[in-house]
């Protein structure tokens, strides 16, 4: 079962160029804190909700919001930082 993540994602940038002039997916930005804002069945619910928090979060080249694919739903890892009862 895929599930795809939503993720508000604050990266650094270690580039020779301005900012302004890099690409945001080059190898000179690096994540480095994420917050996960909700886990969705389909990648079309993802997207609508990146609008929506389009609309709520700071966005910019350093910050942004990112959907991933999350394949391995046995795994633990992407229980980080939820309480479980």
């Amino acid at each position: 079962m895929t599930l795809f993540r939503l993720n508000y994602v604050t990266y650094s940038y270690h580039g020779n160029q301005a900012i302004e002039l890099a690409f945001p997916y080059s190898e000179d930005f690096d994540a480095e804190a994420e917050l996960i804002l909700g886990f969705y069945s389909t990648y079309h619910k993802a997207l609508e909700r990146k609008k929506y928090y389009s609309k709520i979060f700071y966005l910019s080249k350093l910050k942004r919001l990112e959907i991933y694919d999350v394949n391995n739903i046995d795994e633990d890892s992407w229980r980080d930082g939820f309480v479980t009862f």
